[in-house]
């Protein structure tokens, strides 16, 4: 069985390079000690703001021209600063062949500690079309090693964590990503990135269990006014997992995916008068439950819940009762960033395919909040 996989790499120190004589040029033309610009530029009180979001470029380099003018007052401080962060650096193009070469094959997404300027870096560089997605820290409001990061982007690709390779040339972020349950590789050259590459492709990860069971089954993106979603928290007995998960379940003997799904919606959550949509998205899942290994075919679809909305109580099964442990609604910064299992893998690309107008539509800053069902 072929599932998906992600390559989630790095940019500066993996992908593009800076030529270091650049910054040293500035420092001596303007009059500044060797290191200082670098130096000033990177504490941590001006470059973290930078790099979450809360400044732009164009007010990180403003505050470093100030810094630096306090500090060595009669520099050519705001030329050098200007021409400095000008400068784009330059592409591997081994590394970037590596990149080309693994596309057929995985969902490769660009992940950094960057500004709000790296995607018009891409655009000049010329890659933006090399990547299926390219998300910032300044996108998120976190940066690496945050463990949210790595859950973005494996939610974003719609990939399982365990089918996620991380490159990252700060050995931290990569053993940050191993702590997710991803493969990480602290970059150090071409050569060993390909090693690594191919020895991650070759892995086989299919699941085996006790029996093997074929099912269909429907799947329900309850969404509310505010674009919130419902998710079901769920813990297995057998294998002691967690996972949320959209209200859903096998369809009965001659029902149609579609009765399935509002009676799935009525049985699990109580809710009535859901507004069903008549699109579903088909989605092949393999997954273990109960020691046994379900091979699923599930339509997924999307139902709207009004904010005056009536509920019944559920009429869960003695199964159900005995392994529900939560139902609550996710907005979207919330479902993005949860380093939390929730399943399928792909929710955010079959939110994207279903209700294309929703916030999904565009990477977010993640959130630590909660909200509950009323």
């Amino acid at each position: 069985m072929t599932m998906r996989r992600a390559l989630l790499i790095d940019l500066d120190g993996v992908l593009r390079h800076r030529d270091p004589r650049i910054a040293a040029r500035c420092e001596r033309e303007a009059g500044l000690p060797a290191g200082s610009l670098l130096a000033t530029a990177f504490r941590p009180e001006l470059l973290t703001p930078a790099i979450t979001g809360a400044i732009t470029q164009r007010e990180w380099e403003t505050r470093i021209t100030h810094a630096l003018a306090e500090r060595f007052p009669g520099a050519g401080v705001a030329a050098a600063v200007g021409e400095c962060f000008e400068d784009i650096g330059y592409l591997d193009d081994e590394v970037l062949a590596i990149v080309d070469a693994v596309r057929p094959h995985t969902t490769v997404c660009l992940i950094s500690n960057a500004t709000d300027r790296l995607h018009r870096d891409l655009a000049a560089l010329g890659v933006t079309d090399r990547f299926d997605h390219v998300v910032t820290s300044a996108d998120l409001g976190v940066t690496k090693p945050d463990p949210r990061v790595f859950a973005a982007l494996a939610r974003l690709a719609g990939v399982p964590v365990e089918r996620c390779l991380v490159v990252d040339d700060t050995p931290g972020n990569a053993e940050a990503a191993q702590r997710a349950g991803m493969t990480g590789h602290a970059f150090t050259s071409a050569g060993n990135l390909r090693k690594a590459v191919d020895d991650w492709l070759r892995r086989d990860l299919v699941t085996t269990a006790a029996q093997e069971v074929d099912r269909r089954a429907v799947r329900v993106l309850c969404l509310d006014p505010e674009d919130r979603v419902l998710l079901m928290h769920w813990h297995d007995p057998v294998s002691g997992d967690r996972f949320w998960e959209p209200a859903g379940g096998g369809l009965e003997p001659g029902e149609s995916p579609g009765a399935a799904a509002r009676r799935e919606v009525l049985e699990e959550t109580g809710l009535l008068d859901i507004e069903l949509d008549a699109d579903s998205f088909p989605l092949r899942r393999d997954y273990v439950w109960r020691g046994n290994w379900f091979r699923s075919h599930e339509e997924f679809f999307v139902a709207r819940v009004g904010a005056d909305h009536a509920t019944t109580e559920p009429a869960l099964t003695e199964s159900e009762v005995e392994t529900l442990l939560d139902v609550r609604w996710w907005t979207w910064p919330e479902l993005l960033g949860s380093t939390e299992r929730i399943e399928p893998a792909e929710i955010v690309p079959v939110l994207r395919h279903l209700a294309p107008d929703g916030p999904w539509r565009a990477v977010t800053r993640v959130s630590e909040a909660s909200s509950v069902l009323p």
